[in-house]
C-alpha cells in the first residue's frame, strides 16, 4: 500500500496544480487526503470542474471570495450513495450579498459541490446557491443538481465494498428485530437503505422511505418529531410523486406484516 502523504506536504506538492490567475479569488486551494490518484488526475479533475461550472470562474467571479477542494477517499454518506471512492469535495465562499446572480442565495455557508467517478460519474451541486454559481437550477421540489460527467469514470476510482460475515450477520439480526417491531432496529434499517452502510444491501431510496413511513405510523413511545421530519426528507423531498405513491403502498403492506393491522391514515 502506498505511504500516506501528510496533509502539509500534500498542500505543497499540489500548489502548482492550481489553475487560474495568480492571486485570484477563483484560484482553487487544494488539499489531498489520499494517494490513490496522481497530481495529474487532480489537475484534470479540477480543469473539468472549471469547464462544467464555467460561470463561477467568469460571470460570477466577482462574487467569489475563495474556492477550496479536498481530494479524499473517505467513505462518507454522500460519496458512498453514489458509489464514489476517490472524490473531490469543493467549497465556494461568497463575498457578502451576490451581485452577479439572484435567487435563493445563502451566503452564511459556503456553496458545496462533490465530484466522483464510477458508474454514476458527475458533479453534485448541493444547494440552489451552488447550482446558481454554475448557471443551473434544481428541479421543482429539489435542492440539489446532478450533472453527469462521463470522463470522470476514467479519472476517479469507484467505491469497492466487501462486506464481512460479521457485517452480514449484523444486518440479518437488525432486520429480524425490525420485523418484530423494534424501533431502533427499524431506524437502523431505514438509514442503511439510504446510506449504504457496509454495502450488505444496495442503496434504495424507495425502501428507505417505506421504513420511514412505517416508523412514523407506528408511533413508538421513543418516537419524536424527527421521525415525522424524516418522512418529509426521505420521502416527499427524495422521491417523485409516482415513486412516493408506490412507497406508500409498500409501507402499508409492510406495516400490516409487522403489526397485523392497517397503516394509520
Amino acid at each position: 500500500m502506498p505511504a500516506r502523504v501528510p496533509r502539509p506536504l500534500a498542500l505543497v506538492l499540489l500548489a502548482p496544480l492550481v489553475v487560474g490567475c495568480w492571486g485570484s479569488s477563483t484560484d482553487i486551494s487544494v488539499s489531498r487526503d489520499t494517494t490513490r490518484v496522481s497530481r495529474e488526475v487532480v489537475d484534470r479533475t479540477l480543469a473539468t470542474f472549471r469547464a462544467v461550472c464555467a460561470p463561477l470562474f467568469a460571470a460570477h467571479a466577482a462574487d467569489v471570495a475563495a474556492v477550496g477542494a479536498v481530494v479524499s477517499d473517505e467513505t462518507a454518506t454522500e460519496p458512498r450513495r453514489r458509489g464514489w471512492g476517490v472524490h473531490v469535495d469543493l467549497t465556494v465562499t461568497l463575498r457578502g450579498s451576490p451581485r452577479t446572480f439572484s435567487g435563493p442565495v445563502d451566503t452564511n455557508e459556503p456553496a458545496r459541490f462533490l465530484m466522483g467517478g464510477g458508474e454514476r460519474p458527475g458533479l453534485v451541486a448541493f444547494t440552489p446557491t451552488a447550482a446558481a454559481l454554475c448557471d443551473r437550477s434544481a428541479p421543482p421540489g429539489r435542492d440539489q443538481v446532478f450533472v453527469p460527467i462521463p470522463e470522470l469514470t476514467a479519472l476517479l476510482p469507484r467505491l469497492r465494498q466487501q462486506p464481512t460475515d460479521a457485517q452480514r450477520a449484523w444486518w440479518a439480526d437488525e432486520m429480524e428485530r425490525a420485523m418484530a417491531g423494534d424501533y431502533q432496529s427499524q431506524r437502523n434499517i431505514a438509514w442503511c437503505r439510504f446510506d449504504g452502510c457496509d454495502g450488505v444491501e444496495p442503496i434504495d431510496d424507495a425502501a428507505a422511505c417505506v421504513w420511514r413511513l412505517v416508523i412514523a405510523a407506528a408511533r413508538d413511545p421513543r418516537s419524536d418529531a424527527s421521525d415525522r421530519e424524516n418522512v418529509e426528507f426521505y420521502c416527499r423531498k427524495a422521491l417523485t410523486p409516482p415513486d412516493l405513491a408506490d412507497a406508500r403502498t409498500r409501507a402499508a403492506a409492510l406495516f400490516r406484516r409487522i403489526y397485523g393491522r392497517d397503516l394509520p391514515k
